[in-house]
């Protein structure tokens, strides 16, 4: 377990620009565009940004998560024709993403003009190919290019489009299209680093039947997953209007965001160790690796919903508008933590069933939790408003986490993790939050990063000393450290 655990921390460690940057620059710029845009501008903007997800599953993302689980198998003899089929896959991916921006701006009941269709199929087009390539790099394991990629991408695009809606006015379109320029830099870059020529390429029948069998039921449960963490936004904007999703959009987008950031941060490394794993036969420990992930992931997501539970009204008050903050108070926590079970179960029972080839079940998993969000979002949303909505959104997700966990654990033979992991996980993050909530509560930035380091530096301590592992690598690395100064 100290192996598996060593070789996650170093991956991790090197993924970790990637996956922190980036998600950290999207936040302040969505919280900047609280203050540059109107709710209903804000609601259409953060609805193509969400609407990415599943316009990337129609179009691309089974064949990214091909690439990335069986890549090796092709490295050595069928390598050209393998990019021949990844050059064709890309093009249909990019026609589809044009094609599906006019209903994503119908589903918001806003016209298909030329600005605002061609910014969205700008954005989605860019979006969904910096991310199959990144997916690419990551198969590879090349780590440096796929840094550079997302670093590049969204500060790129995050700045221009703050500046565009300065200068030319607080748009949809004015937003989309300066994110898709960002995008597209980084595409550029990153395409060249890797070897990537873009081609009209080969479509090979025999690796796209491989591709069915594993895809398919991916793009079923792709476009059911956006239904499960996004029904709220479709039900909002249909019983409430432009106006609603938008207020509500700041604290479910954040909460999702926090959550999805967190979860990604073990996930980059994790899971293409298992699949070496499983590729050299080792199958248990593929499902050891995928275990620790998930306990590693509960260690980072537990302290971090508490304290946004905790914090969510200083945090809202002294970084968001005016006008968005009362919605956001009560929906951020909420948020968080249903984005928190879905992300621990994403990246821990899901990725059991894609590393085990059973995307069906994958997929059955999610179209539950999809109907169980649907008939529990729209009764809270109908009894009590956009917070009712959010409470059953958690509620079916909680549910779904549940019985993606009990399938994993008692027919694929995912491990268990020790109870007493699992208590001392738990144990931290109360005492942590008990620290947090005896604190005079932040009335500035400095005393909210005051408290939040407070938060971090006595639940880091205590987990340090309830897992002796933790101890033993923080010293490996510590004499290794003094050795090289020496």
């Amino acid at each position: 377990m100290t192996d598996h655990t060593g070789k996650l921390l170093r991956n991790t460690l090197l993924y970790l620009p990637a996956q922190f940057f980036p998600p950290a620059v999207q936040f302040a710029t969505t919280v900047a565009w609280t203050y540059l845009l109107d709710p209903a501008s804000y609601g259409v903007v953060t609805f193509v940004i969400a609407a990415q997800e599943i316009t990337a599953y129609i179009g691309v993302t089974p064949w990214s998560l091909y690439v990335l689980r069986f890549h090796p198998r092709f490295v050595e003899s069928d390598a050209e024709r393998f990019r021949l089929m990844d050059n064709r896959m890309a093009l249909y991916a990019a026609l589809l993403q044009v094609i599906l921006s006019a209903p994503i701006l119908a589903t918001l009941g806003a016209a298909a003009n030329g600005s605002i269709f061609w910014a969205t199929a700008a954005y989605l087009t860019t979006r969904t190919l910096l991310m199959h390539y990144g997916e690419w790099a990551r198969a590879e394991h090349r780590i440096g290019p796929y840094t550079v990629a997302q670093l590049i991408g969204t500060g790129a695009g995050a700045g221009l489009s703050i500046v565009a809606i300065l200068l030319l006015g607080p748009f949809p379109a004015v937003a989309l299209a300066a994110q898709a320029l960002g995008q597209l830099v980084a595409l550029a870059l990153l395409c060249r680093q890797i070897g990537i020529r873009f081609r009209l390429g080969k479509f090979d029948t025999a690796i796209f039947a491989e591709v069915r069998r594993y895809g398919i039921p991916l793009i079923f449960g792709g476009v059911f997953g956006w239904g499960a963490g996004n029904a709220i936004r479709v039900l909002v904007q249909y019983f409430e209007g432009p106006v609603a999703l938008g207020l509500m959009s700041v604290g479910w987008g954040l909460g999702q965001r926090i959550a999805n950031v967190l979860s990604m941060l073990l996930t980059a490394a994790a899971y293409p160790l298992a699949v070496g794993n499983l590729e050299r036969g080792d199958r248990k420990g593929a499902l050891d690796q995928v275990s620790l992930s998930g306990v590693l992931l509960l260690a980072i997501l537990a302290p971090a919903c508490l304290g946004v539970f905790l914090l969510s009204k200083p945090l809202t008050n002294l970084l968001i508008a005016e006008s968005f903050r009362e919605a956001t108070i009560v929906i951020l926590p909420i948020a968080m933590l249903a984005a928190g079970l879905r992300g621990l179960r994403l990246h821990t029972s899901d990725q059991t069933m894609l590393l085990l080839e059973r995307t069906d079940i994958s997929m059955r998993v999610t179209i539950v939790e999809t109907m169980l969000n649907l008939a529990f979002c729209a009764t809270g949303l109908h009894f009590a408003g956009v917070y009712g909505a959010a409470l059953g959104m958690l509620l079916g997700t909680a549910l779904a986490c549940i019985g993606g966990f009990t399938y994993s654990f008692a027919l694929l033979g995912l491990p268990f993790p020790p109870l007493g992991h699992l208590a001392r996980i738990l144990l931290a993050a109360g005492a942590m939050g008990l620290v947090v909530r005896l604190l005079p509560e932040p009335t500035s930035i400095i005393s909210l990063a005051l408290v939040v380091a407070a938060g971090v530096v006595s639940y880091a301590a205590l987990i340090i000393l309830a897992f002796p592992a933790c101890r033993a690598i923080l010293q490996k690395q510590a004499r290794r450290f003094s050795g090289a100064a020496a």
